[in-house]
């Protein structure tokens, strides 16, 4: 029966092989000669919204406009005074 340590270490694991996979592809099995991810293709990624063989050609397409990323915390903040 997995503990709740051990369910925060996996979460944790996987967020720092995402991390790995999006800056370091040339690391990965099989050996694949991808360029490490930038920009919106890498938040995509991170954020769990698309795997990592199709983030750059999901970036470029024209689907991206349907995809919510979450904004800044602080601009929230800062609308929220406005008011």
């Amino acid at each position: 029966m997995p503990t709740i340590r051990d369910e925060l270490k996996k979460i944790f694991q996987s967020q720092r092989d995402r991390l790995r996979n999006a800056d370091d592809p040339h690391m990965m099995r099989p050996k694949n000669k991808r360029k490490p991810l930038k920009g919106l293709a890498r938040t995509l990624y991170l954020n769990r919204n698309v795997k990592l063989s199709k983030a750059e050609d999901f970036a470029n397409s024209g689907f991206v406009s349907k995809v919510t990323i979450p904004e800044k915390k602080k601009e929230k903040e800062d609308e929220k005074k406005e008011v």
